[in-house]
């Protein structure tokens, strides 16, 4: 969720060899917009949520032809929170998870015992913009034990969503069942560090039997084995990714590629699979530098039926307006034609 400020000195050194894609946005939230995750509707429309207001919104699916002004329709407003900080496909179609909470962005703190997880039902929305949809939404538990949760993932085929805890550092799985909440993964690899902007591990994704992780204090990407039904996982924790302020990110399951929304360095981070050795530091192929085209990257997901060729971004207009509390950049959803990259 959040990014360093300090950018790493190797990766400001690291550009992409051929000319950084394009990228187009299809809608502008006003400044101070914190969109934070994004999931993609069994229609192609995209669903996208509010960390700075507890809003869920909804967005045609992009074609070539999708202007740039697509309109965002409001799809649910939570009470009695300020966010929402995640959001998750569950194993019935149109059927989501989502955790809200309130977190004070003046000091980049959670306040306690303010979050919870809920079930959103879009079975009944036709997802046509512009007409109003009614999200059955309901209120699974509270999540009062976990300090800051962030990234959410359910696991294929069972009860069990896994929950980051970017504070403490480790992945709780929760029970949707007998509401339960129990330790899934605590490792080094998944702890926060610094002194400000604690923010361990972040985005979780299972892909390729595999479960993804990103630390953005670590400036990592790593994943472990695992079935989904273990207490824990008992396999080794490989690190894929280095050197990337990493927020959440996608793997592409066909070949096992990494693209990584770089929140704190304003880019879109690239790493082939077919790297060895120390080949690690993702390759920036969308925005950083200088560029104004994604500030604050917070997640990736693939557009409907275009793994492999088409992302989706959500950005935050940077986490530096977010500390001085002067907003002047947009919380945006691009698109980023990847068109196949290795």
């Amino acid at each position: 969720m959040f990014s360093s400020i300090v950018f790493s000195f190797l990766a400001l050194l690291l550009t992409f060899s051929t000319a950084l894609l394009p990228v187009r946005t299809l809608h502008a939230f006003p400044p101070g917009t914190f969109l934070e995750n994004l999931v993609i509707r069994p229609s192609g429309s995209i669903l996208v949520v509010d960390d700075s207001a507890a809003n869920i919104y909804s967005l045609p699916p992009p074609t070539s032809k999708t202007p740039n002004d697509t309109p965002a329709t409001l799809i649910h407003a939570f009470p009695n929170a300020t966010g929402v900080s995640s959001i998750s496909e569950s194993e019935t179609a149109d059927v989501y998870f989502a955790i809200t909470g309130s977190f004070n962005f003046s000091t980049f703190t959670p306040v306690p015992k303010s979050y919870a997880l809920h079930r959103v039902d879009l079975r009944a929305c036709s997802g046509n913009q512009g007409k109003e949809e009614k999200a059955v939404v309901d209120k699974i538990a509270g999540l009062e034990s976990m300090r800051m949760p962030n990234g959410i993932f359910a696991i294929p085929h069972t009860p069990y969503v896994l929950i980051a805890d970017s504070l403490t550092g480790t992945i709780q799985k929760f029970d949707t069942e007998k509401k339960v909440l129990s330790t899934y993964l605590d490792h080094p690899l998944l702890k926060p560090s610094g002194t400000s902007l604690q923010a361990g591990v972040n985005g979780i994704k299972i892909s390729r039997g595999f479960l993804y992780f990103s630390n953005t204090n670590q400036e990592i990407v790593a994943r472990v084995k695992i079935s989904g039904r273990e207490a824990t996982p008992s396999g080794e924790v490989e690190v894929l990714a280095t050197g990337t302020l990493a927020d959440d990110f996608i793997v592409n399951s066909n070949n096992g590629d990494l693209y990584i929304a770089q929140n704190g360095m304003n880019s879109l981070g690239f790493l082939s699979a077919k790297g060895k050795g120390n080949n690690t530091v993702p390759v920036t192929i969308a925005g950083g530098g200088n560029s104004t085209d994604l500030l604050g990257p917070t997640a990736v997901v693939w557009a409907k039926g275009m793994e492999g060729r088409r992302l989706i971004v959500s950005t935050t207009g940077g986490v530096r307006q977010y500390l001085s509390g002067n907003f002047v950049a947009d919380g945006t959803v691009a698109v980023v034609d990847v068109g196949g990259r290795r």
